[in-house]
């Protein structure tokens, strides 16, 4: 439940932020961690080659970096979407791309960024099925 918490309050301050019509950059980075953190919801428990895996982060250790495989904590979980959330794949890689860009390549985004980033959560979410 905290990663859903966690998705609801980024989501919050993403609806809040776009309201405001300043800091669209942070309107993308608070889309995309509201939905990491609603798909880790979604995801976890999972149980992976017949290992259960309470949550990414024991995941990610165990199965990822344990095994060398020399993928980063983003990269893990776009896999993960891709492989078991296919239909929300496209929503979240647009997330992530946006807010690499927003954070590392250039903060000045546009509203009508903002707003995809925005409209790109909540078409994420309509292929959720946890409550």
């Amino acid at each position: 439940m905290k990663r859903k918490n966690h998705a609801v309050h980024n989501e919050a301050a993403c609806d809040y932020l776009l309201k405001s019509g300043e800091f669209n950059d942070w309107v993308v980075t608070t889309a995309f961690y509201s939905a990491m953190h609603y798909l880790q919801y979604e995801l976890f428990p999972k149980t992976i080659n017949g290992i259960k895996y309470l949550d990414f982060e024991t995941y990610y250790d165990k199965e990822v970096k344990h095994k060398k495989i020399g993928i980063n904590k983003h990269a893990a979980m776009s896999l993960l979407v891709s492989e078991h959330l296919l239909s929300a794949a496209p929503f979240y890689r647009q997330l992530l791309d946006s807010c690499w860009n927003a954070r590392y390549k250039d903060y000045q985004i546009s509203y009508i960024i903002a707003q995809k980033a925005r409209e790109n959560l909540t078409n994420l979410k309509s292929f959720l099925k946890k409550p």
